[in-house]
């Protein structure tokens, strides 16, 4: 994000999906109104090998044995080309990919995606606090920030480094997790929030659901077929907003 050009709204996404599955919607409309958007997205880094065990299961479940990180870069690019948003890719490995200095993988397993965030990523959480606080916002540009929601280890480590920028932000509902109502009440149950519905015009829903079909190797991590993607993403929109597609955002209230 080199340049002068600053920008009207930035989305934090940790890995290459997050931010359009949770917030697609509401990114098409900003652009169809003029406004400049980028989604940042943190853990998009190709991998040094060796790769763990656990690494490589997942490439061949996305059907990626070799080149996985960079066809999601690609898969991303396509995805906010469509919606009219600038792509920032930084090169910081997904957690599957981190390791300690010495070597040794940090999340080696499916339940440590959950688990607690590893010791030894307190440096990374300040390096990446320091280059949300420099993000090229305009003077009444939005930074919008995960929620958290499903407590998976990379979404939570982007909340925390975001709260540490400086700036005020609007946190998203982190979809698919979301469609769990219990999940999200958890990830707002300490301090005071207020939600905000942004109702989604048929095309802005429509164009969300086609960018969600560019990330081709990930579908099958949460569904079956596109299809079944399609139909999960109109029903958690309608659920939202009781009827009226929409996406909801929180933001935290501040203490007196």
């Amino acid at each position: 994000m080199g340049g002068t050009r600053r920008f009207a709204h930035i989305y934090l996404s940790p890995h290459l999906d997050d931010a359009v599955l949770s917030c697609g919607g509401r990114v098409a409309q900003q652009v169809r109104t003029g406004a400049s958007v980028a989604v940042v997205s943190i853990f998009a880094g190709v991998p040094e090998p060796p790769l763990s065990s656990y690494a490589k299961e997942l490439h061949a479940r996305w059907d990626q044995p070799v080149g996985a990180a960079a066809q999601r870069q690609k898969e991303d690019e396509e995805a906010l080309a469509l919606l009219g948003a600038e792509a920032v890719h930084w090169r910081y490995g997904d957690c599957v990919y981190r390791t300690t200095p010495e070597g040794s993988h940090l999340y080696t397993r499916e339940e440590s995606l959950w688990g607690p965030i590893h010791p030894s990523e307190a440096g990374l959480i300040q390096e990446l606090t320091d280059r949300m606080g420099r993000l090229p916002l305009g003077p009444e540009g939005v930074l919008y920030a995960p929620l958290g929601v499903g407590q998976h280890v990379d979404h939570r480590i982007v909340r925390r480094a975001a709260e540490g920028c400086g700036r005020q932000l609007t946190y998203y509902e982190d979809f698919p997790y979301a469609a769990e109502p219990r999940k999200v009440r958890d990830a707002v149950s300490a301090g005071q929030w207020t939600s905000e519905l942004v109702y989604l015009s048929r095309e802005a829903l429509e164009a969300k659901i086609a960018a969600v079909a560019r990330y081709r190797s990930q579908i099958s991590t949460f569904w079956e077929s596109e299809a079944e993607m399609a139909a999960a993403v109109r029903v958690f929109a309608k659920e939202t907003g009781a009827g009226a597609p929409a996406e909801r955002y929180w933001r935290r209230e501040s203490r007196p």
